[in-house]
This record gives structure tokens, C-alpha cells and sequence, in this order.
């Protein structure tokens, strides 16, 4: 990871971190700050970053997994805690809307064959996008 990533991680004046990440007009460094994010430090962050333009589906993919967008598929909203649920809500009406661009990251959703298949059976509406990644 390099120097400003940790940086920007490791910041704790939001209001900076929210400017910073409001600035970065490269979505491979969206992606590595994204990556490199610890979900003890609550949703702030990856607010800011799904909220950036330059943020591509891949990394939206990528958060919504690592927010356990699987219990979400699965179990919907009930199972979790409000933030949880209004975070994973959020970013996969963003993703099923299109609001992210896929160009340059790529992210497949580390799901077996059978994880697809009972989500479809769940939900046979959930896009392959979804579960396939980009």
C-alpha cells in the first residue's frame, strides 16, 4: 500500500478524508483505497467513495461483497444492523441502476457455483453482474 493511501486511511479528520477522496479522479486508486479499507472504522469511507464519479462498478462490486452483500442476497436487510442495511441497500440500487462505469477495475465475486445457484433460487432477478462480477 503506498504512502498516501495509508494516509488517508489512517486520517481521522473526516472532513479532510472526505475532501481527499472527493478529488481523486483515478479509479485504480478508488480501488486500492477501497481494497485496502478496514470495515472497523464504520461506513464513512466507502460512502465517500461509492458517492465519487470516478468510482467503477468493479469497486462497488467489491464493497458491496465486503459489507456481506452475500447475507444481504440471501437473507435481505432483516439479518443485519442498520447501518449495514442501509449501506448494502444503497450501493445495490446504485449497482442495479448503473450508476458506475466499468472501464479499467475489474471484480468477480469469489461465489461457487452453488452459492449462484441458491441465490438464484432466492432470487432468480438478481443479474448475473451481480454474481459474475465484471
Amino acid at each position: 500500500m503506498n504512502d498516501w493511501i495509508a494516509q488517508i486511511l489512517e486520517n481521522e479528520n473526516k472532513e479532510r478524508v472526505k475532501q481527499e477522496i472527493s478529488r481523486i479522479d483515478n479509479p485504480e486508486l478508488i480501488h486500492n483505497i477501497a481494497l485496502n479499507y478496514n470495515w472497523d472504522n464504520g461506513f464513512d469511507l466507502p460512502y465517500w467513495l461509492i458517492e465519487n464519479v470516478n468510482c467503477e462498478l468493479g469497486t462497488a462490486l467489491m464493497l458491496f461483497y465486503n459489507a456481506d452483500g452475500y447475507v444481504f442476497l440471501e437473507q435481505g436487510t432483516l439479518s443485519m444492523e442498520k447501518e449495514w442495511s442501509i449501506f448494502t441497500n444503497m450501493i445495490f440500487n446504485k449497482i442495479l441502476n448503473g450508476e458506475f462505469n466499468s472501464e479499467k477495475v475489474t471484480y468477480r465475486p469469489s461465489l461457487t457455483r452453488v452459492q449462484k445457484y441458491k441465490l438464484k433460487k432466492i432470487n432468480a432477478n438478481i443479474p448475473d453482474l451481480v454474481l459474475d462480477g465484471v
